[in-house]
């Protein structure tokens, strides 16, 4: 179709705004020109990108199915159309979306997940729900917001691989919570522990339904210089086996739990059979 030179040019301005970070003109100009040629899909397919970019679901569900009465085929409008969907809970339409993408059954082995806040990024196992939704099985900084249990949206497109055991685990990005779990995050010292009794602490937060994660191992860095690479984490499992019965002068301990009764339950349980220490035990 025509589109006139000035309403061209109009839409590249919108677009160097968007670029500068200036999002309510770019939006306010794509608005415009819809208004001028309803009939012409880029400014749909614009805006619907940036609402998917900045987590605003309802308009992003509008736009990428405003773009895809346009464009059919486009496989980016239908995928991002299933997030959307998913995170408004309109099951049926994102349950149609990741039918026509053959992804109506994932597999439950644990997957990575990238945090990132405060200048640093965690990586984390989660089990996937579906193709947008994911269940957090470690147990999360307190920095970053999240909880064990929690169900939070993410991009299913690896951004990078976890190398655990000399495989490589994919590594997806979040997008938000979907769902706050009712597990609350705590952390303790351990002293003079060895591997054994550490296992002993983990099996007895496993037996009663608690999170368990030694801190004093979680993979975090700084976020990755160039946002364009495809990274590589390592966790501790590349260093040399430490011996099994050396003790640790002391390991970060955390444990998710729904109230701090159940964590004083399994700890002091703890301290009796496998003669241990903890101190400093804090809830966040």
């Amino acid at each position: 179709m025509y589109i006139p030179p000035d309403h061209q040019q109009l839409f590249e301005e919108a677009e160097r705004y968007w670029k500068l970070g200036d999002v309510y003109h770019a939006v306010k100009l794509h608005k415009r020109i819809i208004k001028l040629v309803p009939d012409w899909h880029p400014p749909y397919l614009a805006l619907a990108r940036i609402y998917h970019q900045r987590r605003e679901w309802k308009p992003s569900f509008y736009y990428f199915k405003k773009t895809i009465a346009f464009l059919p085929d486009l496989r980016e409008g239908w995928w991002c159309l299933g997030i959307a969907a998913t995170a408004l809970k309109k099951w049926r339409v994102a349950r149609n979306v990741w039918t026509k993408f053959g992804l109506s059954n994932l597999p439950a082995t644990p997957e990575g997940l990238r945090l990132t806040y405060d200048g640093t990024f965690e990586i984390l196992w989660m089990t996937a729900v579906d193709p947008a939704r994911a269940k957090i099985l470690s147990i999360p900084h307190p920095a970053s917001g999240f909880r064990f249990r929690d169900e939070v949206l993410y991009e299913r497109k690896p951004i990078g691989h976890h190398i655990v055991a000399r495989k490589r685990v994919p590594v997806y990005a979040e997008m938000g919570i979907f769902k706050r779990s009712h597990y609350r995050t705590y952390s303790c010292l351990i002293h003079d522990a060895s591997a054994k009794q550490i296992q002993q602490l983990e099996r007895l937060c496993y037996d009663a339904r608690l999170g368990f994660e030694i801190w004093s191992n979680a993979a975090r860095a700084m976020v990755i210089e160039n946002p364009q690479a495809f990274p590589e984490y390592y966790g501790r499992s590349i260093l040399p086996a430490e011996q099994s019965d050396a003790p640790h002068d002391h390991a970060l301990i955390a444990i998710a739990a729904q109230n701090q009764v159940e964590v004083l339950h399994v700890l002091d349980a703890w301290e009796v059979i496998a003669l241990g220490q903890y101190s400093d035990l804090r809830g966040y």
